[in-house]
């Protein structure tokens, strides 16, 4: 939808209350859609009706507020219109059902998305693997440090305990030492950061939490312990370089945005860098800011 639909597209209930929830309303309405087209009245009308009485209650319903809440909306009301031009919602016995459950899927693959890190179709994938016992989800660590797993000393390989957590730590010490940390000081790094039991940042807050203790422990630069905490912890928006190991392996510390935002903290003079993002938060963050603009 371009913008200036998207903007026609907004309504209240109050304005729609004319349009019914009947199989053949619905037919009669993408008929006459057929020969105005996606830009004429009748679209307009039933795009806003599905907008505020599918998608908004369903919203709702999941307990989404704030940004996340305008982020699914957009999303399955995006979703919504390309399943109204599926030549087969003309056959289903219940199209509005169709419709219901689309949106549905949508919004609640966006909650997934956000929990996992991932694209919706993965996080999909990976929450039935976790509700199968098959995985566990990573993000931020939490989970395998809730099963008791406790980092090894600093003179010592994490492998004794959890090969998992052994593995993350390893690739994220490797991507580390990629861009000029010393051997021993890239693993205390990770080790040292994953013992976080918190985002580094807040989501309402400016504050990045624990460089400090990472900078007197290890004994490296402020400026370079608050660049590593947040580049490896994350927010919880975005996953950091830690919990992005664990879901994609070491392809998380090839991409050129995370390759900057390592070098960054070895050079003082390069930008901060952020967490580079998970590409369902670059989605959403696109869909997100193209509803604002909308509206």
């Amino acid at each position: 939808m371009d913008k200036d639909h998207r903007r026609a597209c907004d309504g209240t209930p109050e304005d729609l209350a004319e349009i019914v929830k009947r199989r053949d309303d619905l037919l009669e309405r993408l008929d006459a859609i057929a020969v105005e087209g996606w830009d004429g009245p009748t679209a307009t009308d039933l795009l806003r009706f599905v907008r505020s009485h599918i998608v908004r209650p369903l919203v709702v319903d999941v307990g989404l507020r704030g940004g996340a809440a305008s982020e699914a909306e957009a999303t399955a009301w995006e979703v919504l219109w390309l399943k109204l031009q599926e030549p087969s919602l003309r056959t289903a016995r219940s199209p509005w059902g169709v419709l219901w459950q689309t949106a549905r899927r949508a919004v609640l693959g966006e909650i997934l998305a956000q929990r996992w890190g991932v694209p919706p179709r993965r996080a999909w994938k990976l929450d039935a693997a976790e509700r199968a016992g098959r995985v566990q989800r990573p993000i931020a660590l939490e989970p395998l440090l809730a099963r008791g797993w406790q980092p090894a000393g600093d003179d010592a390989v994490p492998d004794a305990e959890d090969g998992t957590l052994a593995r993350i730590l390893a690739l994220t010490a490797s991507a580390l030492r990629s861009v000029g940390w010393p051997d021993d000081t890239a693993l205390s790094i990770a080790r040292e950061v994953a013992r976080f039991e918190a985002p580094a940042r807040a989501r309402a807050s400016s504050t990045i939490v624990g460089w400090r203790t990472l900078a007197k422990k290890l004994g490296v630069a402020p400026w370079q312990a608050r660049r590593l905490v947040w580049i490896l912890r994350g927010s919880p928006d975005s996953p950091g370089l830690l919990a992005r190991i664990a879901l994609e392996g070491a392809a998380a510390a090839e991409g050129p945005g995370t390759q900057a935002a390592l070098k960054s903290t070895r050079d003082r003079c390069l930008p901060s860098a952020t967490p580079p993002l998970s590409p369902a938060t670059v989605v959403r963050r696109r869909d997100a800011g193209a509803e604002r603009a909308a509206s």
